[in-house]
């Protein structure tokens, strides 16, 4: 089940004995079980109904212990189960014997007026376990997986929607480039932008110039146009005030390498006939930063760029190597690269 429809259950009061909530996008995961929290105990919610036990140093047979205690204080308890690894194919050292036939045995027969939250922040559920293969019905299997680029604008798009706020699609799609299309840093940015905006009915992109701070990757991706289109004196310009930034060469030099490899790999499918759309799941990157980066490259010929990735490849090489000066090295890059006839 994905989470929006599972957030529309939880509204709609209608709950499981057990969720198990799978994958790695940290702040979906904690949406779901706040949501839970709010709807399922309310104004009720304390430290006596709402526990949680950390599987790497508490037997889950613990926690299957108190799902089944009467509570004397509430009629309703959520019980959390932290990090469920032995429900992957994930290895951990410890010295914890966790009993999964009990568990699996509440999965049978859960509590009444008990909700188990059991969290797995891993890729995916080890389906070979014996208890994997059996789930009831009666436990529901959330998806919390990380979003790619057009699942985070839709979701961040529905976020602002419920907020009762509006955005331009021109202003979102700024947003998304500050935090570089991934979730958790959007949704913080978000909450801020919204408290910014206080009683105002819109997110501008003047809000988003003020409150959000750019990723390295975004500016990178600027300092790169700057290069691209031989701006000589805007990209040394960036580049030091990255620095200033406290930023390490050797980090913006990685990130610049990863533009121009993007390069020479759209070169090369594109001369095998792959439009933007098949390029961008070939090569797992957002459509939009295809578009950008097919924009950026277009005045060059494949060789160029390809040299320009070995000159950055090398130049890394050299660097920390000690024989270039990390600072000077990718000025000289730029400098070098701007200079020569395309």
């Amino acid at each position: 089940m994905d989470l929006q429809r599972a957030l529309q259950l939880l509204k709609q009061q209608v709950f499981s004995p057990v969720y198990l909530l799978v994958g790695t996008e940290k702040r979906l995961m904690e949406r779901f079980e706040e949501a839970l929290m709010a709807t399922y105990l309310g104004d009720d919610a304390n430290e006596m109904n709402h526990l949680a036990f950390d599987m790497e140093n508490t037997p889950v047979q613990s926690a299957v212990i108190e799902a089944n205690s009467f509570s004397f204080f509430s009629e309703r308890k959520i019980v959390r189960i932290k990090d469920a690894y032995f429900l992957t194919g994930a290895k951990k050292k410890t010295r914890v014997d966790h009993d999964i036939d009990q568990l699996a045995d509440y999965f049978n027969h859960p509590a009444p007026d008990v909700v188990v939250v059991i969290e797995v922040p891993y890729e995916k559920l080890d389906k070979r376990k014996k208890v994997i293969k059996k789930l009831p019905d009666n436990v529901t299997t959330i998806d919390v997986s990380e979003m790619q680029g057009p699942a985070v604008k839709t979701y961040v798009e529905q976020t602002i929607t419920q907020a009762g706020v509006d955005i331009s699609p021109a202003t979102l799609q700024y947003f998304l480039e500050r935090v570089n299309y991934e979730l958790s840093p959007a949704l913080n940015e978000l909450e801020k932008l919204l408290l910014f905006i206080g009683d105002s009915s819109e997110i501008t992109q003047h809000d988003v110039e003020i409150l959000v701070t750019p990723t390295l990757d975004d500016d990178v991706f600027h300092l790169t146009d700057y290069i691209m289109t031989g701006q000589v004196e805007q990209a040394i310009q960036l580049y030091r005030e990255l620095l200033g930034h406290n930023e390490q060469p050797i980090g913006i030099l990685a990130l610049i390498q990863s533009n121009f490899r993007l390069y020479t790999q759209i070169a090369q499918l594109k001369r095998l006939g792959y439009n933007q759309g098949s390029m961008a799941k070939e090569l797992g990157v957002h459509p939009y930063r295809i578009k950008m980066t097919a924009k950026q490259m277009a005045a060059y010929s494949a060789n160029r760029l390809m040299r320009g990735y070995m000159q950055l490849v090398e130049l890394e090489h050299e660097m920390k190597t000690g024989k270039v000066d990390q600072k000077q090295g990718l000025e000289w890059f730029i400098l070098q690269f701007c200079a020569r006839e395309a």
